[in-house]
């Protein structure tokens, strides 16, 4: 029997509490699955797999967001960039917008 199938019909409630519990089953063994997974990738350090991302903060209009480049995991905070390795998630280095470093050298004409 498919149980979620739009044009079936079911007859009693026996047949609709054990299609329930069929996928109540699954969906503990999918859970069950993917928390084994991702302990087995926390055991080992395996680098995580990001998405972009991008938030920004209603109250203080901060904007907030992620990106991957081929070597570097890279969180933006405002005009700060936070870079992270992107095989081993280890901190690299900040990097700003020229206008917001202290000290920056102008170059004249």
């Amino acid at each position: 029997m498919v149980c979620h199938s739009s044009n079936m019909q079911i007859l009693n409630s026996s047949d609709l509490i054990t299609c329930d519990r069929r996928r109540a089953y699954i969906l503990k063994a999918k859970d069950l699955l993917v928390e084994v997974l991702g302990w087995g990738l926390e055991l080992i350090h395996s680098p995580a797999r990001l998405k972009a991302f991008e938030f920004v903060d209603p109250e203080t209009d901060e904007t907030v967001y992620l990106y991957t480049s081929r070597l570097y995991s890279v969180l933006c905070i405002g005009s700060r960039r936070f870079h992270f390795n992107r095989i081993t998630g280890k901190y690299d280095g900040i990097s700003a917008l020229p206008n917001c470093v202290a000290r920056r050298i102008e170059l004249a004409d």
